[in-house]
């Protein structure tokens, strides 16, 4: 095996298209995540963006996205914006080193909190597993329909809103995607504002996080487009939510609401609305990320195993990312558990 570690705003055209081929030719990479454009957009902004150009037998057999942080340890791109990590490979390779890819790429270590689990050259390495919960329309929106209502009555819940909606505020209204830019930053304004509700760290504080976020926005390929879809009660804009597609799957990212609609469910309108057109986009699933939110239990019908843990080349700087890691989940299972007390006392108040 042979690496060559470029930057990543050096990925060319043709190793783009190469990077494509391999992701389509292997269903367990269908995530927008391992599309080139994802890595491209992250790069955009960032200097420490690389990408392990992994050679057999003096042809391209991979590729190895990767962010390089201090004391020489690996992060996947875009850090805790990356909900899908790992290699893209060649179909037929699975036999690879993975630490001497990981040395081979100038690393002391890779830590991973999202790695798809069938990654087999991570296997040595998993200290946690986890996964994420997919909504699989494969079989069409009226067959998850039918298999939903017969499990749950969240669907029924929503729908019986709508006539009330309708009388009290106006008539719903849905896009799949606008490129409307004010309607991207009245999401990220949005979002700020719950993560202060919630004491969560404001991501859009984060200046190469907006950008980014703008860029994928913006971005329109048959294989990557960001996607911002709005649902409207009458003519105020009740719920957003900006994703990113592949040619298959529907990554479901950044959701935010109207407050003043809190009452209504506008969050679980949209979500609903995006299952009813995703088949019209020729999208067969939405995957809603890794976390036990009570939302994502409801509305799935699978899920993708993930892992977490980190290749060792440095035993003792990966303790010390896994232990930083392990904090980092403790903090946000605490955030979320502040967040639903402060929304039930909001709720006992009124």
């Amino acid at each position: 095996m042979k690496v060559t570690v470029i930057p990543g705003k050096s990925l060319t055209s043709e190793y783009s298209l190469l990077w494509s081929s391999f992701q389509q030719a292997n269903s367990q990479l269908s995530s927008p995540y391992f599309c080139p454009e994802f890595t491209s957009a992250v790069a955009a902004v960032r200097k420490d963006v690389w990408v392990g150009i992994i050679e057999e037998a003096g042809k391209v057999a991979g590729f190895f996205p990767f962010q390089r942080g201090k004391m020489q340890m690996g992060y996947p791109i875009g850090g805790h914006l990356c909900d899908y990590q790992g290699l893209v490979l060649k179909p037929g390779i699975d036999h690879l080193d993975a630490a001497e890819l990981i040395r081979a790429c100038g690393l002391k270590g890779w830590k991973f909190d999202h790695l798809i689990a069938s990654q087999l050259p991570f296997h040595p390495f998993h200290r946690i597993k986890t996964e994420s919960s997919v909504i699989d329309l494969s079989q069409g929106y009226n067959t998850y329909l039918i298999k939903q209502k017969a499990q749950s009555n969240w669907i029924q819940k929503v729908s019986r809103n709508i006539p009330k909606i309708e009388r009290e505020v106006g008539p719903l209204r849905f896009e799949a995607h606008v490129p409307d830019t004010s309607l991207l930053r009245l999401l990220m304004r949005w979002k700020s504002n719950h993560y202060r509700r919630t004491g969560a760290s404001d991501d859009f504080k984060v200046e190469w996080i907006v950008r980014v976020v703008e860029q994928i926005h913006a971005t329109k390929r048959e294989n990557f487009a960001g996607m911002l879809s709005v649902l409207y009660m009458g003519d105020e804009v009740a719920a957003l939510h900006l994703g990113m597609r592949s040619q298959s799957v529907w990554h479901y990212w950044f959701p935010s609401y109207n407050q003043q609609f809190h009452k209504y469910s506008p969050g679980l309108i949209l979500l609903l609305k995006m299952v009813e057109s995703a088949q019209l986009l020729g999208l067969q699933t939405i995957d809603l990320g890794q976390g036990d939110e009570s939302y994502k239990l409801r509305v799935r019908n699978g899920t993708i195993p993930l892992a977490e843990g980190c290749v060792e080349i440095s035993s003792l700087i990966c303790a010390t990312v896994l232990t930083t890691q392990k904090l980092r989940r403790s903090t946000k299972k605490l955030s979320r558990i502040v967040s639903k007390a402060r929304s039930a006392f909001a709720r006992v108040a009124k």
